[in-house]
């Protein structure tokens, strides 16, 4: 089973992903998306860091 990484669009393998749920309160609501492991920690993981 595979699923398209929410950020560049790749299929990888479910067991490679990162499952996001953003629900930023507008009209699109809540983002429901899988992410591949390398977007994850180049494009997510820094956004949590302490600065």
């Amino acid at each position: 089973m595979t699923e398209q990484c929410g950020i560049c669009g790749e299929r990888v393998p479910f067991d490679a992903t990162v499952h996001l749920l953003v629900n930023p309160q507008d009209e699109e609501g809540i983002r429901d998306r899988f992410v591949c492991q390398s977007c994850h920690e180049a494009e997510i993981t820094p956004l949590f860091q302490r600065r």
